[in-house]
């Protein structure tokens, strides 16, 4: 049986920081040690894996092919390790929060006083990302997701439905706005999802033709492209949950003559049964139903 190479854990994690840095000196400076020691860790991974992971230059390093390779499976695996070694030492009232960028600023920090109201005790970190850019693997206590109607959703837990309706700034209503052919015709759509598939979904469900909205602006969130909205910019198909301030203040109106399409789902998943976070997500059920 052939045996395997042992490789040093302490060596990867040197290779992800310079990986990261792009320098031996950037990454001596946050280990602690000098650039040559970095160098000889990098020196001895890779003739213990028989691989070249940097092309060096003056005061420089680049990956190589094999490196990168390296570098994007490896990142998340230490990651993961420096966040359940830091679980060890944090406080247990503490807890992390990953959710895309759009529903913790337009849901979840506004709610927050209320699950603070029910548990002082506990301190919530709350972390972002796009959706596009959310982890593979979560390494948060909790991580909010949002997953299209179809998508596998093995391990997540039901939060709510995602509800989409067109909304836009009653200063963009045209007058004769009931008529739905007229109003679809005359007001611009702004785009927040790639290849519009929400809008085409959309279309779909009341026989519009796609190809019959104007699209004025593309934006990367649905936030962005609900700041547009109320400034005036066009109509935006936006999950209800996101758009509870501007339509109570009146900032923004539902296009009369179309109901809610279900579009996907939010869900969660935990990786940690701690009180605290057992807690939050008790909070998050019973806030989301009181949302119905």
């Amino acid at each position: 049986m052939q045996q395997r190479h042992r490789v040093s854990l302490n060596a990867v994690r040197v290779f992800a920081i310079v990986a990261r840095t792009g320098s031996l000196t950037a990454a001596g400076a946050e280990l602690g040690v000098t650039s040559g020691a970095v160098s000889h860790q990098l020196k001895k991974l890779e003739d213990e894996l028989g691989v070249s992971f940097f092309r060096r230059g003056n005061n420089t390093v680049s990956l190589t092919d094999m490196g990168r390779r390296f570098y994007e499976e490896v990142a998340p695996a230490i990651k993961l390790i420096e966040r359940s070694a830091d679980a060890l030492y944090r406080d247990e009232n503490e807890i992390s929060v990953h959710a895309t960028t759009s529903l913790a600023l337009r849901w979840l920090i506004p709610s927050l006083d209320r699950f603070r109201a029910l548990c002082p005790q506990v301190r919530v970190r709350v972390e972002t990302s796009s959706a596009r850019g959310f982890p593979a693997v979560p390494d948060s206590d909790v991580s909010i997701r949002y997953f299209r109607t179809g998508d596998a959703t093995e391990g997540w837990e039901f939060l709510t439905s995602d509800l989409r309706r067109a909304v836009v700034s009653p200063g963009l209503l045209a007058k004769d706005a009931n008529n739905r052919e007229i109003a679809i015709r005359h007001l611009p759509a702004l785009q927040c999802s790639v290849d519009n598939w929400d809008w085409k979904l959309w279309c779909e469900t009341f026989s519009v033709s796609l190809t019959g909205l104007s699209f004025a602006h593309a934006f990367d969130t649905d936030d962005a492209a609900l700041h547009a909205c109320v400034a005036g910019l066009g109509m935006v198909l936006a999950p209800t949950i996101l758009t509870g301030r501007e339509t109570k203040s009146g900032a923004l109106v539902t296009l009369p003559g179309y109901e809610a399409v279900e579009t996907g789902t939010y869900r969660y998943q935990r990786r940690s049964e701690s009180r605290a976070v057992r807690q939050f997500c008790g909070w998050m059920d019973t806030e989301m139903r009181n949302l119905e």
